[in-house]
């Protein structure tokens, strides 16, 4: 294939990488991680970039006060390339799977990650609470897998530990 995750109908690393991850899209979120892109991001960055590559876009009337951190949005300009590489193979094969890349709510993720306040977050959106629960734990819950994602960077792994350490407060965990 153009990404080279099959190799005589074995996957190769990289394909390893994607069939580990459970996403919308698994070959597009294994390329990002084993992009590098994202090795260097802070816990909280990492976090905010995670939410984009699984949120769908949000409603038009969406809002935030927390604009996309500039090192994530600069991740992003990284990754266009790829991007438009993956979308124009989907294209040709008639494959209809989404590469999400939703910058604009991930402002309220990095915050979450960085300890603001529940209410505090919730007067920052126009999202309902409900709502934003529902992206906090999506964002979790996918970066809780990459520590067990072979072949990316300790560095990706620590990060993404430690994300998902910080968000596990309530109402995203919930009080057994």
């Amino acid at each position: 294939t153009s990404f080279d995750a099959l190799d005589n109908y074995q996957p190769t690393s990289i394909g390893e990488t994607a069939a580990a991850i459970r996403g919308d899209n698994e070959l597009w979120l294994g390329l990002v991680l084993r992009s590098g892109y994202l090795d260097e991001l802070s816990p909280a960055h990492l976090a905010a970039a995670a939410c984009a590559l699984i949120t769908e876009t949000p409603r038009p009337d969406s809002e935030t006060y927390f604009p996309p951190p500039m090192e994530v949005i600069n991740a992003f300009n990284e990754l266009r390339g790829l991007r438009r590489e993956l979308f124009q193979v989907q294209r040709r094969y008639r494959v209809a799977l989404p590469l999400w890349l939703e910058p604009d709510l991930i402002g309220l993720v990095e915050q979450w990650v960085e300890n603001i306040d529940w209410y505090e977050l919730c007067q920052a959106t126009s999202l309902d609470e409900g709502d934003l629960v529902r992206i906090l734990r999506r964002t979790r819950d996918f970066l809780s897998q990459v520590p067990h994602v072979p072949y990316l960077s300790s560095n990706l792994r620590d990060n993404a530990r430690t994300a998902v350490e910080q968000m596990e407060r309530f109402p995203v965990k919930e009080f057994d």
